[in-house]
């Protein structure tokens, strides 16, 4: 029997709070292992059954989390990474050295499915070693950090200037200079580039250490034949060939994104980025991969019963029909009733989110075929990470709502069942405002904006956006509030919120 694996369609992070106690019995961890498989995004969970991955994956998408169940081996293998040692451009693809290999082996430029880039933070090498003191090796130590941060200075030049077009968001040089001291001095660790490419059928997946040298173009006459270079310099005859083959992370690195935000910080992480990629590319372009099955019913098995055919009664063989006094009556109807109030129970734990904070809402139901009896309303209380409207805004408001994601259980957890109600308190002009609102806050992680403007900004553009009536005049502020967050957009989007 197949097993199923979930795979999101965008690189989101499902709450671990209530993911982790979901996935944890299906996986057979702790709750706590289960919240940090969680918190790793993108590839929910593999090698599942078909029915939990079902259930699964009904509950994300009840919660607004898109998502496939798909059956494993219908996913490209992806095993690990091989490390190259030296490659080369030619006209007809990469020859690349691999590492355990005899001979250069060819990947045609066709065949790049996936270019993934990635930032990884590595542990630092221990500065002693076999009992030799620190002192004696400072000097030699100081030397190696400072020609590896010349060398990672140069890989940043390159990597965050490869697309023309964006050269006004490439930081200045230095820019990330105290990102990185701060990095070393708190955590020991130090920043490596490694550029990964996967074949389109899955079988290479071959891993560029871009700070190595071993690079040679012999695509071009006037590069030079014999000379080799750093790895790095690959990068931008990567992109030249196979720009629509660049995974999101990459192309935001090259297009001089936030160094900072992009790294990876483990190379676990990275390796599970660039599977999902591969596997969201490949889900895209072929949807039938996902497409559901027909399983049978929980209580059932799978078969239709065969029916019974009762064969007439003559009239000779009828039987007089038993008498049955009132307190025997009384007594079946009392169980039948019973049994039915049984059956139709249903103990609900529903969520609500708040459009403006973030915050988060349970309550507790006890439903009797569907009817509310009892209604437990929780309080609201901050999801993780902490959002930032409390970080930066931090305005006491009333919470609003556009409904329930649920799940109910019968008695003893049987006739489980998740999904979403539709309803809350929040109108399509309120929660078209709050998500515009919520747009702000990246200007400040881009530091495009200071917390002062953003604070300030806030509440106005909430007011316009929910006063607009006009479906359409409500989409252009959502486009204004989304664009890429430059200071000329700030500045635009305070302009248009002024007139």
């Amino acid at each position: 029997m197949d097993t199923f694996t979930i795979v999101l369609k965008e690189d989101v992070f499902p709450d671990p709070r209530k993911y982790g106690a979901l996935l944890a019995p299906v996986l057979g961890v702790t709750v706590l292992e289960a919240k940090i498989a969680v918190r790793r995004g993108g590839i929910f969970a593999e090698n599942l059954l078909e029915d939990k991955a079902r259930r699964l994956a009904e509950t994300l998408e009840g919660d607004g989390i898109g998502c496939w169940c798909v059956p494993s081996p219908a996913l490209p293998p992806l095993r690990s990474p091989r490390r190259v040692t030296a490659l080369k451009t030619l006209e007809e693809g990469l020859r690349c050295s691999l590492l355990g290999l005899p001979e250069p082996r060819l990947l045609p430029w066709d065949r790049i499915d996936v270019v993934s880039i990635g930032m990884v933070l590595v542990p630092e090498l221990q500065e002693e070693v076999a009992g030799v003191r620190r002192k004696d090796v400072a000097a030699i130590v100081r030397r190696e950090r400072e020609q590896r941060d010349s060398a990672r200075d140069r890989l940043l030049a390159v990597l965050t200037r490869v697309d023309p077009s964006h050269v006004e968001n490439v930081p200045a040089a230095g820019a990330h200079h105290y990102f990185f001291d701060q990095l070393r001095r708190r955590d020991a660790k130090q920043l490596k580039a490694f550029a990964d490419l996967v074949s389109d059928d899955g079988s290479d997946w071959w891993r560029i250490p871009l700070e190595e040298t071993g690079f040679a173009d012999l695509s071009d006459e006037s590069a030079g034949r014999n000379r080799e270079a750093c790895n790095y310099l690959a990068v931008p005859v990567l992109y030249a060939r196979r720009k629509d083959a660049h995974s999101e992370r990459s192309l935001k690195l090259l297009q001089g994104g936030n160094v900072e935000r992009l790294a990876f910080h483990t190379v676990e992480d990275f390796n599970r980025y660039t599977r999902w990629w591969t596997w969201r590319e490949r889900l895209r372009a072929e949807p039938q991969l996902a497409e559901p099955s027909k399983i049978p019913a929980p209580s059932g098995n799978g078969r239709a019963p065969r029916e019974i055919v009762q064969a007439p009664l003559l009239s000779g063989d009828a039987d007089e029909p038993p008498r049955f006094g009132w307190r025997t009556r009384t007594a079946a109807a009392i169980l039948i009733l019973a049994i039915a109030l049984a059956v139709g129970l249903r103990f609900e734990r529903r969520g609500a989110l708040c459009v403006i904070c973030r915050e988060l809402r349970q309550d507790d139901v006890i439903r009797v075929w569907g009817i509310p009896v009892r209604e437990t309303q929780g309080d609201w209380k901050e999801t993780w990470p902490r959002s930032g409207y409390n970080e930066i805004v931090g305005k006491q408001h009333a919470h609003l709502y556009t409904g329930f994601g649920y799940e109910r259980e019968g008695l003893f957890g049987l006739a489980s069942s998740f999904g979403r109600d539709s309803g809350g308190n929040a109108s399509p002009e309120e929660e078209d405002a709050g998500e515009c609102a919520n747009g702000l806050l990246k200007w400040v992680g881009a530091r495009e904006a200071t917390l002062e403007e953003v604070k300030a900004a806030f509440p106005r553009l909430y007011e316009r956006v929910r006063n607009t009536r006009n479906p359409a005049g409500r989409q252009r502020w959502k486009d204004l509030a989304n664009a890429q967050p430059t200071r000329e957009a700030f500045e635009h989007l305070l302009a248009e919120i002024s007139k």
